[in-house]
């Protein structure tokens, strides 16, 4: 189904995703996750990904669409340009304020954080998609992920503390 407006432009260059996937790794060593390798096809979903989600105002298109067996982080900002992934990246990562590591299960308020530092996610795809929207510069940036994370019964196993 399609969104509400034209699509902003691909907006993913090498540096970016050198960028925020060295960002996304750092956050994944202080947890004891291997790093994430970054997978051809899984960046060419995240492109259409990404140009799907700009096509709704700031995050209204959620996951709608996404692959089974896909995980996926969405992020949205506005501003003067292009934002930097490790600015997605630390947004997610600053939901461990809320995650309990006693408790170990999903919470739509840690979401993003426990799919970024989950164990069995090996392979990423990352993309930005980037312009002029409504009332801002918009910056979407995907990250999808397979394994997929947050999946009932495994946090546990692969959200571990720092």
């Amino acid at each position: 189904m399609p969104g509400t407006r034209p699509a902003l432009p691909d907006a993913t260059t090498p540096e970016f995703q050198a960028e925020a996937l060295a960002e996304a790794n750092a956050y994944r060593a202080k947890h004891h996750a291997p790093p994430l390798v970054m997978d051809p096809e899984l960046n060419a979903y995240a492109k259409e990904r990404a140009a799907s989600r700009s096509e709704y105002d700031a995050l209204d298109a959620g996951h709608d669409g996404l692959r089974a067996q896909t995980g996926e982080n969405i992020f949205w900002g506005g501003g003067s340009a292009a934002l930097p992934g490790s600015d997605a990246v630390r947004s997610w990562y600053d939901e461990i304020s809320a995650y309990d590591f006693a408790a170990a299960q999903f919470s739509s308020a840690t979401g993003h954080f426990t799919q970024l530092v989950w164990k069995a996610s090996t392979r990423v795809g990352i993309a930005r998609a980037a312009g002029q929207g409504g009332e801002y510069f918009e910056t979407y940036v995907v990250f999808v992920f397979e394994e997929r994370g947050n999946m009932k019964g495994a946090f546990a196993d692969n959200v571990l503390p720092a």
